[in-house]
């Protein structure tokens, strides 16, 4: 055989693909492919933005899938290529961990390569082969989706296939029939479609099923579209509380060492912005309802009477300085206030060493006479807060961590415990549902955090963020208020986002922008600012609410079921 048809790792390039598709593809048309999708899929997300190609994106991994030479090769080039990829998307976290950026970055690039094995896999398959790419494809990829967004490392749910859709609202209402991945199955379609298309002439494409499959996805996308349209024009949203949102611009390592003479200038600061802000919207004509700072702003050890009454009693710094600051605040503006702190339970000093029962990183609403109404972070950041699996053992958590985060301290306690905060606004009570940190970002923990057993029991999604971790990138800031937008429509409820160096923005229930600190689309960055929002209230219930994100779950059994039956079922590939 001429070297020309020998595959550098093995194979025969005359072998016809597993589905009739012609010859199998050489190392540079798989390479091509691989970038392809690396480029469609990180062009549809922040910064570049162009979410409509988050419908092509796929479509270009499956062709390679299916088409390479040799499996090997497949799962090699795109390993190589996603990993480029994420090193790329992730460079926000460089300044945070040297050690955790290339494992987080190989740790996604192993997903497109679960996926790209599959699809080999089911390919192969006597029967399989012949069912629609538009069908197989959307289930795969939110399989793989949930497996990485729900259940490994409890979860990392940043970057579906979805969330560049918020940008245009009407693609994204049905998210409050079915969740985010239902968007993400949606948009998968449409690869899927595309690669059916292509293959309409092989002999072994079954053409009156694939011709059915893609009239479904047109059908489905304009059912989607006539929902968006219908759920955007009724006339449900009601007029809500003002809330003036107070945006920070501390470095993100106030968390990890936030020096006592910075602290007591900074929360000077922040009182000094929060008073002229006030007065500046009681002057316009408009006196907030409530007054909202960022995670982690107080200075301090929390506002619990036992752990101030002991810091004053003892002599201990800061005393009850900023809880009495704050207090006094509260009580000149006549508005109560929402702030980020620490809580610790129990506090006490042993052998010049502190101790504690609990600590939790708090949303405090000061308000009337303490002790003040709390919410305690429920899910802890996986490798920001906590180690999953290895917090388990002490030791090792902070052998790694002084590898990989040396001065970062993972002692935060989870409370299993949901509370929502209770607002009083006009003659009523609105509930207040303050999700911290990543925690927005959390389908399933806010989708409890606004329904009780189907029923909805909060009216206001609060988040508290120290975004400062982003350091100067826009584009992780911007990923974090698309997810948040989704939370909105899920739920149907709307949010402000109070973050420490932006992005702090004003959401409707619809998923639209509706203020922000700043100019541009989502605001600035890195740059002190308030924001006075009119929150509409909107009523409404879903059936997201009510039944979470069944589709992701029956996704995820789709392809276990998929890839088990290729995999004990199916032929095997010959390889060389």
């Amino acid at each position: 055989m001429p070297a020309s048809d020998r595959d550098p790792i093995g194979g025969d390039l005359r072998q016809t693909s597993p589905i009739g598709q012609g010859r199998c593809h050489r190392l540079g048309m798989t390479v091509g492919l691989a970038v392809t999708h690396a480029l469609l899929f990180m062009a549809a997300y922040p910064s570049i933005n162009l979410w409509p190609l988050s419908f092509l994106a796929i479509a270009p991994l499956w062709w390679l899938a299916v088409h390479a030479g040799t499996t090997r090769r497949a799962l090699l080039v795109v390993f190589i290529v996603q990993l480029v990829l994420w090193l790329w998307m992730n460079r926000w976290i460089l300044p945070v961990t040297a050690a955790g950026y290339p494992l987080l970055s190989m740790y996604m690039a192993g997903y497109a390569v679960l996926f790209v094995w599959l699809v080999r896999r089911i390919s192969h398959h006597r029967r399989l082969s012949r069912w629609p790419a538009t069908c197989v494809l959307p289930i795969l990829w939110v399989g793989v989706e949930c497996l990485r967004g729900e259940l490994i490392f409890r979860g990392y749910p940043w970057y579906l296939l979805a969330h560049p859709l918020i940008e245009w609202p009407v693609l994204v209402q049905s998210a409050d029939l079915l969740g985010t991945y239902w968007l993400s199955f949606l948009s998968a379609m449409v690869s899927g479609a595309i690669v059916d298309m292509v293959r309409m002439r092989s002999p072994q494409t079954v053409r009156r099923a694939a011709v059915a499959a893609v009239v479904l996805t047109l059908v489905l996308h304009a059912a989607n579209i006539a929902y968006g349209l219908w759920r955007l024009g009724q006339p449900t949203l009601r007029p809500g509380p003002s809330i003036l949102v107070i945006q920070t611009n501390l470095p993100q390592d106030n968390k990890i060492g936030w020096a006592r003479d910075r602290q007591f200038g900074d929360f000077g600061d922040f009182v000094s912005l929060t008073r002229q802000a006030h007065a500046d919207a009681v002057a316009a004509g408009t006196t907030p309802d409530l007054v909202v700072w960022p995670e982690t702003m107080v200075p301090g050890f929390g506002l619990e009477p036992q752990t101030t009454a002991y810091l004053r009693q003892h002599g201990y710094e800061p005393g009850d300085i900023y809880t009495a600051a704050l207090a006094q605040l509260a009580a000149d503006l006549r508005t109560p206030l929402l702030v980020g702190s620490p809580s610790y339970l129990g506090l006490r000093a042993v052998d010049e060493k502190w101790n504690w029962d609990r600590h939790y990183n708090s949303a405090y609403l000061v308000h009337r006479d303490p002790p003040y109404q709390r919410y305690d972070k429920h899910f802890l950041t996986p490798f920001g807060e906590t180690m999953p699996y290895i917090s388990a053992w002490p030791w090792l958590e902070q052998r790694l961590l002084a590898l990989g985060a040396e001065g970062m301290r993972f002692d935060l306690d989870s409370n299993p415990q949901i509370k929502l905060l209770r607002l009083d606004w006009n003659d009523q009570t609105l509930r207040l549902a303050t999700p911290i940190c990543f925690e927005d970002t959390v389908a399933w923990l806010c989708r409890k955090m606004v329904y009780t057993n189907g029923a909805k029991t909060a009216e206001v999604l609060v988040n508290l963020s120290n975004d400062g971790w982003f350091g100067v990138s826009a584009s992780g800031r911007r990923q974090h208020v698309q997810i948040a937008r989704f939370r909105c429509v899920e739920n149907r409820v709307p949010m402000v986002r109070a973050a420490n160096t932006g992005l702090s923005v004003a959401i409707d229930s619809r998923g639209k922008l509706i203020g922000q600190i700043g100019e541009g689309r989502y605001g600035a960055a890195q740059t002190q600012g308030t924001l006075l929002a009119e929150l509409p209230l909107d009523f409404r219930s879903t059936l997201y609410g009510r039944l979470g994100d069944v589709w992701a779950w029956l996704c995820l059994l789709g392809t276990v079921v998929l890839g088990g039956s290729a995999i004990f079922l199916g032929a095997k590939e010959p390889e060389s």
